[in-house]
C-alpha cells in the first residue's frame, strides 16, 4: 500500500474510492429505469438499493476519512502545531488509563506529557479511530467528524433525512422488515447520499489543501 505522504496522494485516493461508488450506484440507478423491468423488480431493488446507498455512504466516510488521518499523521508535525482534536486523539489511552484510576494525580501525568511534549513529533492514531458503528447516524458523524477537525455545520440541515430515510430505512431493510419504497423516493435518496459524500470529500479535501488541521 503506498504512503498517503503528499497533499495530491491523498486527494487521489479520495478520488479513487468516490468514484467506482458513483459508478455502482449510477448502474443500480440505470437498472433500474430500463424500460422493460417489472414493478415487482423495481420494488425489490429500490429496497436493496436503499441498502447499497447507505453501505457507500458508510464506508465512504470511513474509508476517505481514515486515509486524511493517515495523511495528517504522515506530515510529522509536532503536537504544538496541532488542533486539539488530534492532540486528544493520541493521548486518548492515557486519558483512559487515567479515568480508571479515580486519582486526580494520574490525569496530571496526561497534563504534563501534552505540556513537556510540544515539540515533540505527534503520533497520530490512524487505526479505528473513524469509527462507524455500522450504524452512521447523525450521532456518530458528528463525532467523526469532531475527530477529524471538520465543521459538521454542513450536515445540520441533513439530520432528518440521515436518520429516518437513510440510516432507519436501511435498518428496517437490513432486519427484513416489510417497508415499501417506491423509485421515486429511490431516486431522491440517491441524489440525497450523493450529496453527502461530495459534501465530505469537499470538507477532506479542503481542509489538506488549507491545512486547517493546523492549529491556529
Amino acid at each position: 500500500m503506498v504512503a498517503i505522504r503528499t497533499k495530491e496522494n491523498l486527494i487521489d485516493k479520495i478520488a479513487q474510492d468516490h468514484v467506482w461508488r458513483l459508478r455502482e450506484i449510477s448502474e443500480l440507478k440505470n437498472l433500474i429505469e430500463t424500460p422493460t423491468i417489472s414493478e415487482l423488480r423495481k420494488r425489490v431493488l429500490c429496497r436493496a438499493g436503499i441498502a447499497l446507498l447507505y453501505a457507500h455512504w458508510e464506508g465512504f466516510v470511513k474509508k476517505s476519512g481514515t486515509y486524511f488521518l493517515e495523511y495528517v499523521a504522515s506530515q510529522k508535525h509536532n503536537i504544538s502545531e496541532l488542533r486539539s482534536n488530534f492532540i486528544t486523539l493520541l493521548v486518548r489511552g492515557q486519558i483512559d488509563r487515567a479515568s480508571e484510576s479515580n486519582k486526580y494525580s494520574a490525569f496530571d501525568e496526561v497534563t504534563r506529557y501534552i505540556i513537556e511534549n510540544q515539540s515533540t513529533r505527534a503520533k497520530i492514531p490512524v487505526k479505528n479511530v473513524v469509527d462507524t458503528q455500522s450504524n452512521l447516524s447523525t450521532t456518530v458523524l458528528k463525532e467523526i467528524m469532531w475527530c477529524l477537525g471538520l465543521d459538521y455545520e454542513f450536515f445540520e440541515a441533513k439530520e432528518k433525512m440521515i436518520d429516518l430515510k437513510l440510516v432507519g430505512r436501511r435498518n428496517h431493510v437490513a432486519h427484513g422488515e416489510l417497508i415499501e419504497i417506491d423509485t421515486d423516493d429511490f431516486f431522491e435518496m440517491v441524489d440525497e447520499v450523493l450529496g453527502l459524500m461530495a459534501t465530505f470529500k469537499n470538507l477532506l479535501e479542503n481542509s489538506c489543501v488549507t491545512e486547517s488541521y493546523k492549529a491556529a
